[in-house]
């Protein structure tokens, strides 16, 4: 008899233990998101990222917590580090003086420190959102470019772009027009094509956000130092579920000049498969985290699987806002055929040399 009760008191307090254990996870992270397919617990607000539908703590979510960077464990870093970057395969480690420090492990956690008090959560939150979750999302093997992706009709368009190149300002204009946007700066995309909700906040320069007719003043900055704006749009034009990629644009730096009345936005489709690789290649989020984590070979194999599924096209923007909303008055991105451009041929074999170009 005693050993019955001395048996079930075991148990009663292994349980007891392990609800404690659930209710100081529950305590710890707040918040739970769902992006990229995963299931995100954060002690910290993520405003940008989609709120999880459901309120259960997974144990396989990825955990963003704060963390002593002095009580990490010493790192033997690669080749391909640098000073404020160090990396080793599982492990990334970002300093940012003024900022704080970062560190991205085993695809499963994300840790920081703020620099100081004065620094706010805005701050901290530019970098875990983007450079952050994607080194450990490279770390879990997923393919993550550098592009923002909107959909329509059911039917996702990415636009890839280096900083500056225009994604964000394009995508304000697409949302005024009806797109609903999915992911913004960068995009994950499976193995079936599917491309995941991420970050849904968009980041203009001032005189773009003034150009949009926005009141820039009422507009978060994005940090602290830089004239950069916060734009989270309303629920209604943010998608919480995977959509199919449709079609992939590469965004020229180039500004097309034209005669007037003539349409002003252009779209070339990349037609040699090596090149539409080497565009995604180019495009990939960071390509020296894939190869310091190992995972350059997978890049190369996911990337190559997408050009197959998915068209990509150059796409030529106008110079300035205005010319831009009124030349996507006149053109349609899921039907790239209608404004597609017909340059000589020698035009063409420069435009895919210099795409070839190491």
């Amino acid at each position: 008899m005693q050993q019955k009760h001395y048996s079930t008191l075991t148990r009663y307090c292994k349980i007891s233990s392990q609800l404690g254990g659930l209710m100081s996870e529950l305590t710890k992270y707040q918040h739970n998101y769902g992006a990229f397919g995963l299931n995100i617990l954060s002690d910290m607000l993520l405003p940008e990222l989609p709120v999880h539908a459901s309120t259960d703590l997974n144990p396989a979510a990825v955990r963003i917590m704060a963390s002593s960077h002095e009580g990490w464990p010493s790192l033997v870093a690669n080749e391909h580090s640098t000073p404020l970057l160090q990396m080793a395969a599982g492990d990334w480690r970002l300093e940012l003086e003024g900022i704080g420090w970062f560190r991205a492990h085993a695809g499963e956690t994300l840790s920081y420190e703020r620099w100081d008090d004065s620094v706010s959560d805005r701050d901290l939150r530019t970098f875990l959102v983007t450079s952050g979750l994607a080194a450990l999302l490279i770390q879990r093997g997923a393919l993550v470019l550098q592009g923002t992706t909107l959909v329509r009709d059911g039917q996702a368009v990415m636009l890839l772009g280096t900083p500056a190149s225009g994604k964000s300002t394009l995508a304000c204009c697409l949302q005024q027009d009806g797109w609903q946007l999915l992911s913004s700066e960068l995009s994950v995309v499976s193995e079936q094509g599917l491309v995941w909700p991420g970050p849904q906040q968009l980041k203009l320069w001032h005189d773009s956000a003034a150009a949009l007719g926005l009141d820039w003043a009422q507009l978060p900055l994005v940090r602290r130092g830089l004239k950069r704006y916060a734009l989270l749009p309303p629920e209604a034009n943010v998608i919480s579920q995977p959509v199919p990629l449709a079609l992939i644009y590469s965004i020229s730096g180039a500004k097309r000049e034209t005669e007037a009345g003539e349409c002003e936005i252009e779209t070339r489709r990349v037609e040699r498969q090596a090149v539409a690789l080497l565009m995604l290649r180019n495009n990939a989020y960071q390509p020296r985290v894939y190869r310091a984590m190992n995972q350059e070979a997978n890049l190369f194999l996911q990337a190559s699987a997408l050009t197959r599924r998915v068209q990509s096209h150059r796409l030529t923007l106008p110079d300035g806002v205005k010319r831009m909303q009124e030349a996507l008055e006149k053109v349609d991105l899921l039907a790239p055929g209608s404004l597609e451009a017909k340059p000589p041929a020698e035009l063409e074999a420069s435009a895919e040399a210099k795409e070839e170009a190491p």
